[in-house]
This record gives structure tokens, C-alpha cells and sequence, in this order.
């Protein structure tokens, strides 16, 4: 090979060695005096044996010989490595190569491409610290602003708890009300922006509006179902000044689930962005995960819907995430989504194109197998529906932390298509933000494809959780109770409440469909206080005439999050005149593995007052059965799932049976649900368990119904 030609391919500092056989090279090129020290006997030699010069260079080898076995073009590299040799330490990388009949080795030294490699690594270090500590700053300025905004109201002109956390924060921080007239805000929320607090005709939550209509799809929908978001903005001033700004924006409710406040933080996070610039690769990929970033998955979408190809974009969001970093710290949490992208990386298939576009969402632009594929084919449909479903069922099986601690991260998934769905960007994106929330509302579908159907139902969700706001006002709830029996003797030995919310004269809307929008939207606590204080008036109705019954009721996650529940349940037994023995409260296995600190507190406290416990849906849950033998509780609820195939599915019975054994050993009472038909009840009457509730013996009735069945059972 000529040395013009060399010069010219810019491979002067290296070695070229032309193949003869097994591990026997031509020395083509071996001119820089580090190659002498990596194989010595390459000084006085044209034909050198390089088997044993370098553990590492050995091992190319292996991979090398495999590659001219296969091809007669191209090249495969090795990677960077280090080789400690008497000069000192070399940075070297291999490439084999062929060229027709011939095949060569080239070892060069890239000492500059490690030394770019490693302040590469460190800009990344830097960006994942620089962009930790800003997230610790607002989650920590959004708690603290979030306990205080609780207790008190900010028409008062005496504000000074809130003045005080936020007027000499670092990063910025705006109090709304539900309309965006600012109640609060610190001078760095204006110096931000280039504006003096007082002196500018602008605010900065209309430039933080203004500039989310631009840039973000997601707005309307973040401000329609009051929902908390991150992320980041472009904001530019001309001539001179451009900033990235972080941004966070949090609802505030109060204890009815009422829109109070919003509260917005802001940072400056331009440094953290021209440390991307700074590395090409960086500017377009996530540093933590590696993945294209959001800012590429745009240009990317541009791109393809610019080529007319049609395809699809699937959103992924890791359901809960926060209650990870939450429990773990940003950390661990850091190392959980490596996991996940390594574990998506896996799965989506070559010629897809995967990013990171948020702190825990992920997406992917699918494109058809067959390159003439369209989205409204069947065929097409078919292959991204199993595609997702396949995304789903990876991300079902648990993650570890460093410290083996097992974490459960399901994946919610939003689709929308090109061109099917809409023809820009903004529209796709909108659509299939719009099916991810529609699939993190629905407890068991967590796959939800954008269309008309969705966005009707969207609308009316919205319409209902604004209805349900005023539901307690406008007298809209009413109890209903459902008798639970003792299947030998008939007798009623106690109830559970259940709510019915009527929306008008002639709609009943049903607990499946105003539990979850109750739950999501915080409104579940004040709903669950009526419901507290009305059973409680009803036994103590009942205790008046003389009849002896106990009533259970439900209590959800957010309620048991209720820092208040205890003094609340206490106040409203203590108020009515009640015997705490005659109320149970009942709540689900996730609930108590969820909250585990703070419900064993609470559970403890309520034992002491007499209340009794009850684990309600029993056998669905979380696998781990640990908790019945340290928590005080009561009673196990067989769920009415296992109940309704007794009759002849021998697995139900199985399971059914093992409750029932389990619950004597514990000595703990047991209640099946959901009986239906006479072969359930003669099951359960034959192996021991002599409690339950269902259609069979009673549906729910009304209060005045109730105590009539009650006074008939019990004479």
C-alpha cells in the first residue's frame, strides 16, 4: 500500500498487517514506534506471529477470522482498549478488514478519540447531576409549598409562610388561582424571564402559557384533568436572549378535591443544554439512557411524515415511576429506567426508532414490515397491536434494585397513527397523549389505540369529574347497603355501604365508572367522609331501634394517604354515639403493601379504638402473605372472582379452600363474596365457611329497605 494512499486515508499512527494464515500477518505498515513495544518482534520482521502479543488483541482475533470467513467487504472493529506497555499506557482499537481476496488487520492508536470519549462520559456525569439536583429542588420547593397551601388560604393578605418558602428560593415559583391570576411569586420567577418583579407589563405565567401552547401539545389536556407535568421550554428574547427553562406545574385541591391553586417552578437549565451541544451525540440522545431524545423523536416524526411513510406512534409512560424515586431516591430510580430502555431496546424491532422524550415516558415510531404497509390495514393494525401487547407483558416482569429490592414498573400505552389519525406532529402526539391517559384511567386495559370513540368518552369523563365536584352539594349520593348473611342460620350479621350516585332524575352513574375519576382527581376523600359520616348515623339509627349490626365500608388508597382519616373516623364515631366494634373498615391488599408504614400505624390506632379491619377482594392482590401475621386485622373477603366458578372449576376451589385453611390457622374470620347460586353456598357451607354476601341472599337496598329486612331477619 502505497504511503500517499496511507496519508491520504489519514491512518499514519497505526499498523497494517495483511493476513497469510491462522494468526501469521504481512507487515503492510509498522512505522510509529509505540507498534514495536505492542509487538516487539515486528522491529526486524516483514511476517510476524501476533497469537500471543495481547490478551485482548487475541480474543479480536477470534471474532476476526469468523468475519473473512463470512465476507469479502467490509470490516468489524473492536472497540477501544487499554494496553499497558513499557512506554506507558496505549489506546488502541483493531479493525479487521477485507477487500477481495484480502484480508487485513489494522491497530490503531486513537488516543484522541478516547480522551474525547471520556470528557464525552464526564459532560455526561455532569448533565445527569446538574439535571438530579434541579429536579430535587422543585419536587422539594412543590412539598413544602403544597403542605402549606393545605392549611391555609392565600386570600389572606397575612401570607407570610408562603412569602417566606419562596422569596429567596433559587428557582422560580408562581401561586395561581383556578383562572391564572397570580396570588404569590418570588423575584426569581421574573429574573428568569429578563423582567423586574413589579415593574413588567408581562408576567411570567403568561409567558410560561404561551409558550406551552406553542411548544406542547399536552397542555390542554395537563390543565382539563388538573394532572401535575415536567418538562422543558425554548424561551427567546430578541436580540440577545434564549434560555431552556425547566418547568414544573402542580395542582393544588383542597380536602373536597377542589382545584385551589397551581403552582409553577421554574429553573434555568441552559447550562445543562450547552453541555448537550457541546457533543453532537449528546444533543440528540438522552444522557442517562443513551436513547434519542425528545427534541430528536420530533425531528424524526417531522422527517417521516415529510416522506409520507405512514406509521405509528406508540407513548409509553412507566406507570407510578414517581413513587419510585419517591421510595428509593433519584438514584436508584436513575438505575430502574436504564433497565427499562435496555429492556425496550430488546424488543422494538430494528428499523423502529426509540427515545426517551420524558423523565419517565418513553416512544417509539413504528414502522410497517412491509415498507408499503398502511395503518388502517388489518395486517398493519395486527402487528402493532401484538407489538404493544409484547411491550406490556416485558414490562410486567419485575426489576431489581442494586440492593435486590424487587420493583413492579407496568408500562401505560397510548397509540396514534399517520395519516389516519392526523397529519402533523403536534396532532399525533395530542392523540396519543390522549389514549395514554385514557389507558392510565382504565384499571385493567393498559393498551388504549387513539379514536373517535376515545375522545367522546374523554369528554365525558371531563364532564363527569366536574359534576362529581358538586355531587355532596346537590345531594346527589345516596347509601345503599348490601346484608351480609350467616349461610346456616340466615341470619344477618352485619353490612357493607356502598354509594350510588345519582346525576339526575333518570342516570344512576355507577361506582366502577366514579370510584377511579374520584380517586384520580382527590375528590375520594371528601366522597369518602360523607360516606364515613352517613354510616355512622345510620348505626347509630340502627342501635336507637335496637338492632344489632355491623357495617363495613370501603377506604381507598388516597384515603388512607389522608394524613386526617383517623381524627376524622374517631370524631364521627365519637359524634353519632357509636360502638366502634359495630364499624369495619375494609381496604385492599395493595393498599397495605403500598402504605405499609402508615397504614400499620393507622390499622393499630383503629384496633384500639375497637374498630375491626377487614382485607376486602382477598387472593387478588399482592402475592406476599406476610402482612396477615403482623398487621391487626380482622376478617379476610374471599373475591367474588374465585366465587363464581365453585360450581366446577376446580382451581376456584382450590384457592377457595387454601383461604378458608389459612384463615382458621390465623384465626381470622372469612367472607365470600359475590355468591350467586345455590351449588356456591352449599360449597362453602360444606367446608367451613359460614359467612358471605351476593345476589343469592340479598342485593344492596336502600337505607329504609334495609332496616325493614333487618327488623323482619332479626325477630
Amino acid at each position: 500500500m502505497q504511503s500517499s494512499l496511507i496519508q491520504a486515508l489519514g491512518i499514519i499512527d497505526c499498523a497494517i498487517l495483511k493476513l497469510r494464515n491462522d494468526n501469521i500477518f504481512e507487515v503492510i505498515q509498522a512505522t510509529p514506534s509505540w507498534v514495536g513495544d505492542l509487538i516487539p518482534s515486528i522491529n526486524n520482521n516483514s511476517v510476524v506471529d501476533i497469537s500471543d502479543t495481547s490478551l485482548f488483541l487475541s480474543d479480536f482475533l477470534y471474532e476476526a477470522h469468523d468475519f473473512w470467513k463470512i465476507y469479502s467487504e467490509g470490516q468489524v472493529h473492536s472497540g477501544i482498549w487499554t494496553e499497558d506497555v513499557k512506554g506507558g499506557n496505549l489506546h488502541l482499537e483493531a479493525v479487521a478488514a477485507s477487500a477481495g481476496p484480502d484480508n487485513y488487520l489494522v491497530i490503531k492508536n486513537v488516543q484522541d478519540e478516547y480522551l474525547r470519549q471520556q470528557e464525552t462520559l464526564q459532560v455526561a456525569r455532569e448533565l445527569l447531576i446538574s439535571n438530579d439536583r434541579v429536579i430535587e429542588k422543585h419536587d422539594y420547593m412543590h412539598e413544602r409549598l403544597r403542605s402549606v397551601l393545605m392549611k391555609q388560604d392565600l386570600g389572606d393578605n397575612s401570607n407570610l409562610p408562603i412569602r417566606e418558602a419562596i422569596q429567596y428560593a433559587s428557582i422560580g415559583v408562581v401561586i395561581t388561582d383556578v383562572e391564572f391570576q397570580i396570588s404569590e411569586s418570588n423575584p426569581s420567577s421574573y429574573r428568569i424571564f429578563e423582567m423586574e418583579m413589579g415593574l413588567s407589563e408581562q408576567s411570567p405565567v403568561n409567558v410560561i402559557l404561551d409558550l406551552l401552547s406553542k411548544q406542547f401539545p399536552e397542555r390542554d389536556r395537563i390543565f382539563e384533568t388538573q394532572s401535575s407535568w415536567t418538562g422543558e421550554l425554548y424561551w427567546h428574547l430578541p436580540p440577545n436572549h434564549h434560555k431552556w427553562i425547566q418547568l414544573g406545574i402542580h395542582p393544588v385541591k383542597d380536602e373536597k378535591g377542589n382545584l385551589c391553586n397551581w403552582i409553577f417552578t421554574t429553573s434555568d437549565v441552559t447550562r445543562v443544554k450547552y453541555l448537550l451541544q457541546t457533543n453532537e451525540d449528546l444533543s440528540l440522545h438522552d444522557a442517562l439512557t443513551k436513547l434519542p431524545n425528545r427534541q430528536y423523536f420530533w425531528q424524526t416524526l417531522d422527517q417521516t411524515i415529510a416522506s409520507g411513510t405512514p406509521f405509528y406512534v406508540i407513548y409509553l409512560d412507566i406507570n407510578n415511576f414517581k413513587n419510585i424515586n419517591e421510595l428509593y431516591g433519584h438514584l436508584t430510580g436513575d438505575q430502574l429506567l436504564t433497565q427499562v430502555a435496555n429492556r425496550l431496546k430488546t424488543i422494538v424491532p430494528k428499523n423502529d426508532f426509540l427515545a426517551r422524550i420524558g423523565a419517565d415516558e418513553f416512544a417509539v415510531v413504528h414502522f410497517a414490515k412491509d415498507i408499503d404497509g398502511k395503518p388502517d390495514s388489518k395486517e398493519y393494525l395486527n402487528e402493532t397491536i401484538e407489538l404493544t401487547k409484547v411491550l406490556r407483558d416485558a414490562s410486567n416482569e419485575p426489576y431489581f434494585t442494586n440492593k435486590e429490592r424487587r420493583c413492579e414498573l407496568p408500562l401505560k400505552i397510548g397509540v396514534s397513527s399517520y395519516p389516519s389519525d392526523g397529519g402533523t406532529v403536534e396532532e399525533l402526539m395530542k392523540y396519543a397523549d390522549l389514549a395514554l391517559h385514557h389507558a392510565k384511567q382504565s384499571g385493567s386495559d393498559s393498551i388504549q389505540f387513539y379514536s373517535l370513540d376515545l375522545k367522546i368518552a374523554s369528554e365525558r369523563r371531563l364532564m363527569l369529574e366536574e359534576a362529581l365536584r358538586h355531587a355532596i352539594e346537590r345531594d346527589q349520593f345516596e347509601l345503599y347497603v348490601q346484608p351480609i348473611y350467616n349461610l346456616k342460620s340466615n341470619r344477618i350479621v352485619k353490612a357493607e355501604a356502598l354509594l350510588r350516585w345519582h346525576i339526575s332524575e333518570d342516570e344512576t352513574i355507577s361506582p366502577d365508572i366514579f370510584i377511579p375519576i374520584a380517586e384520580e382527581s382527590g375528590q375520594i376523600v371528601a366522597i369518602g367522609r360523607w360516606v364515613i359520616s352517613n354510616v355512622c348515623k345510620l348505626l347509630s339509627q340502627l342501635t336507637t331501634q335496637n338492632l344489632s349490626v355491623t357495617l363495613s365500608l370501603n377506604l381507598s388508597p388516597r384515603q388512607i394517604a389522608d394524613r386526617h382519616l383517623f381524627d376524622f373516623i374517631s370524631n364521627a364515631v365519637l359524634t353519632n354515639k357509636v360502638s366502634p366494634d359495630l364499624l369495619e373498615l375494609e381496604i385492599t391488599e395493595g393498599v397495605l403493601v403500598d402504605n405499609h408504614e402508615k397504614i400499620s400505624k393507622l390499622l393499630q390506632e383503629l384496633r384500639e379504638m375497637g374498630i375491626t379491619v377487614a382485607i376486602d377482594d382477598f387472593g387478588t392482590g399482592y402475592s406476599s402473605l406476610s402482612y396477615l401475621k403482623y398487621l391487626p386485622i380482622d376478617s379476610l373477603k374471599i373475591d367474588q372472582s374465585f366465587v363464581f366458578d365453585l360450581g366446577f372449576n376446580t382451581d376456584d376451589q382450590a384457592i377457595v379452600l387454601a383461604v378458608i385453611a389459612m384463615a382458621k390457622s390465623l384465626k381470622l374470620d372469612v367472607v365470600a363474596e359475590g355468591i350467586e347460586t345455590e351449588e356456591q353456598k352449599m360449597f362453602l357451607q360444606d367446608h367451613e365457611c359460614l359467612v358471605g354476601q351476593g345476589f343469592l341472599l340479598s342485593r344492596p337496598l336502600p337505607i329504609y329497605d334495609f332496616i325493614k329486612l333487618v327488623e323482619l331477619n332479626h325477630n
